[in-house]
């Protein structure tokens, strides 16, 4: 029995328990008979010493008061941060979770040596792959635009084949009006309209000239001769 404050406090120790798991611990405190309610109780957990302290008081009648203190290490293996604790019919239990386990990393039989001289040949690897698939790609991605340049092609040479033919020389009216290309491929071809030649009419031209002249002269001769004979013959 203990008085501070006016107040005379009665100290028990309440039954407990604890239930030691590989997975969790379980701390039970019994209460039921002690007439303790949730807003009695404080469960703090001291980390830098791992200790986990449940404590409790409250009022019996007058100034006299029943309190209790436990306090208890945490057991190893658990995880201090994830405790937790709850009341319930008269009754705290306080759960300690254990750590989770870590990852078992499975270790091949290489030695360190080759791991260390396989670590760029799969390296080598996989940039050689990534090259492949991007060649691949890319030839991939060349297939429509090859097609294209080899159509591109073709068009262009029958464009040039057909503005040769309609540049060649048209033959004149004494060859018949055809090509003598057009003779040996059987009449086959592009058929194109004849201008009448330069040199035909410039023949034409000057042959009426002559005549014109020819003409001239004679009506000449012709007025001479008949002023000579009428003036020789009549006196």
């Amino acid at each position: 029995m203990d008085s501070t404050d006016g107040r005379v406090f009665e100290d028990f120790v309440p039954p407990h328990t604890m239930v030691r798991e590989p997975a969790t611990h379980t701390l039970t405190v019994d209460l039921s008979a002690a007439g303790y309610r949730k807003e009695h109780i404080r469960v703090q957990m001291v980390h830098s010493h791992r200790r986990l302290v449940v404590r409790g008081e409250r009022p019996v009648a007058g100034n006299r008061w029943s309190r209790f203190r436990l306090e208890l290490r945490v057991p190893d293996g658990c995880d201090a941060k994830a405790i937790h604790a709850r009341f319930e019919n008269g009754v705290v239990r306080v759960t300690m979770p254990g750590v989770a386990p870590e990852p078992v990393q499975v270790e091949t039989g290489l030695s360190p040596q080759a791991k260390t001289a396989a670590a760029p040949s799969a390296a080598q690897d996989q940039k050689e792959a990534a090259a492949a698939q991007q060649q691949d790609g890319d030839r991939a991605a060349r297939g429509g635009g090859v097609e294209d340049e080899a159509e591109k092609k073709d068009e262009a040479a029958a464009a040039a084949q057909k503005q040769e033919m309609r540049q060649r020389p048209v033959s004149s009216p004494k060859d018949g009006g055809h090509d003598p290309d057009d003779a040996q491929g059987g009449g086959a071809g592009e058929v194109t309209a004849a201008s009448p030649p330069r040199q035909g009419f410039g023949f034409l031209h000057d042959r009426r000239r002559k005549m014109a002249t020819t003409v001239l002269s004679v009506v000449l001769v012709l007025i001479s001769l008949g002023i000579y004979v009428k003036y020789s013959l009549w006196p």
